[in-house]
Parts: C-alpha cells; sequence; structure tokens
C-alpha cells in the first residue's frame, strides 16, 4: 500500500463505521440501566461487569472479537468507554449523545494515519490502528468520579 492510500485507512474504517451504525440506545454520559440494551445491540458475548472502588466495569466481547468496557459511576452514568480488538465497534452506541462531536472532529482530521485524538472539555478519545487491530478510549472528564483518572481506565 503506497503511504497516500495508508493515509486513508483509519478515516475510511471511521467512515464507514459511521455510514453503517444504527440508532443510538445509550452510551457516554447516558444510564448505566441501558448497558444491557448496548450489549445486545453490539452482539455481545459474556457480559461481565466488575466493581470497581468508585465505578463498575461492564465488558463484553462483540461478535467480531472486540473487548468492549463501558465504566459507570455510582450514581449510575456511563462517564468512559474503551475497546480493543480487530475490528472498530459501534461508535454511535459506544458514545451516544457526544457521536455528533466524534463525528465532527472526524470530518476535520488531519495527521497521522494510525492515531485518531479528540481532546476537548467535553470529550477525550484517543483511538490507535495497530497491525492487528484497534483500541481506544473516550471519556467525559466532567464526569469521572472523585478520584478516578482516565489513565486508569483499562
Amino acid at each position: 500500500m503506497s503511504r497516500s492510500n495508508s493515509t486513508l485507512v483509519i478515516p475510511l474504517t471511521l467512515a464507514s463505521a459511521l455510514l453503517l451504525a444504527p440508532a443510538a440506545w445509550a452510551g457516554l454520559g447516558e444510564g448505566a440501566a441501558t448497558i444491557p440494551r448496548d450489549h445486545a445491540a453490539l452482539r455481545g458475548h459474556a457480559l461481565q461487569v466488575t466493581p470497581m472502588q468508585a465505578y463498575d466495569r461492564h465488558e463484553l466481547t462483540t461478535a467480531s472479537g472486540t473487548t468492549v468496557h463501558e465504566f459507570a459511576s455510582r450514581s449510575g452514568t456511563v462517564f468512559a468507554v474503551s475497546f480493543n480488538g480487530p475490528s472498530l465497534p459501534d461508535l454511535k452506541i459506544m458514545l451516544g449523545s457526544h457521536y455528533d462531536e466524534y463525528v465532527a472532529a472526524a470530518r476535520t482530521r488531519t495527521g497521522n494515519h494510525h492515531v485518531f485524538t479528540i481532546d476537548s472539555p467535553g470529550l477525550v478519545m484517543h483511538i490507535v490502528k495497530m497491525p492487528r487491530g484497534i483500541k481506544g478510549l473516550a471519556h467525559v472528564p466532567a464526569l469521572l468520579p472523585s478520584g478516578v483518572a482516565a489513565r486508569d481506565l483499562r
């Protein structure tokens, strides 16, 4: 693949996710009670909840083998989402009401074709395309529980 073609890999992957995404049910910044719907929409297997000190980590594996985490505060709000696997999960579901901010940033994106970053007061997101998959993390800074840093989320 030539350098000019390789710079299109993430934007095309992101664009295809934008075009193929169904309506959002829940996601970042929304209630944890909707996580089972996310699980069904992502065609996830083996939903597992791990209680942490200040939040619960909900984990599922999509049909394509991507591991997805939704981090819910004790008040029941999803404050962060992450994924790691062979394909990009449905970001419309994952990001919920923050999806439009992601779309706007993806359209104006420049720079490295393996890394996508948003760093705004309302949404911090980092996606890395690796040789055999994609991993990412998104969170809403204002929703992080007290004592929890984004670097602690896995």
